[in-house]
């Protein structure tokens, strides 16, 4: 198999990967609206099991990058500057250079979802904090007094 085909299976299992984690992002968020920390705690692990296959896969797709890069830009082969997918887009026959492009989309749209979803979770969160410190600041009178019932 050469480099290019296996650049964009590595790419294309990271977008498959990167898919999976934005259904994990939303079914986090409704676990975050429904208070249902179980959900939030699986969804958590069910992160992680994903985050060690895609760091890998990351890994493994600047390896090929660089790799490519060396070999259709042999000019540039004691460059150890980060190797722009564009440039080497640029280098490569159009077949090619489309399938990788059509792939790299593709995972640039997952995590670009993945970071609006983080994005509103984070927002979640927050405002949900601040909802609890005002509701506690209100019913002990700006902490001046102890709850009646601690069990709230």
């Amino acid at each position: 198999m050469n480099s290019i085909h296996h650049l964009a299976e590595v790419m294309a299992t990271e977008a498959e990967i990167a898919e999976k984690l934005v259904d994990v992002i939303t079914q986090q968020q409704r676990a975050l609206v429904a208070c249902d920390t179980e959900a939030v705690v699986a969804t958590v692990d069910q992160q992680q099991e994903l985050m060690i296959p895609l760091e890998g896969l990351e890994h493994e797709r600047e390896r090929l990058t660089r790799e490519l890069w060396h070999t259709v830009a042999p000019e540039a082969a004691d460059d150890t500057r980060p190797v722009n997918l564009s440039a080497l887009l640029n280098r490569l026959e159009r077949n090619d250079a489309a399938r990788l492009s059509n792939v790299s989309s593709r995972l640039l749209a997952a995590i670009e979802k993945m970071m609006k979803l983080n994005q509103a979770n984070q927002f979640l969160i927050e405002h949900s904090r601040r909802f609890v410190r005002e509701t506690l600041r209100i019913v002990t009178n700006d902490y001046a007094r102890s709850l009646v019932d601690r069990t709230i």
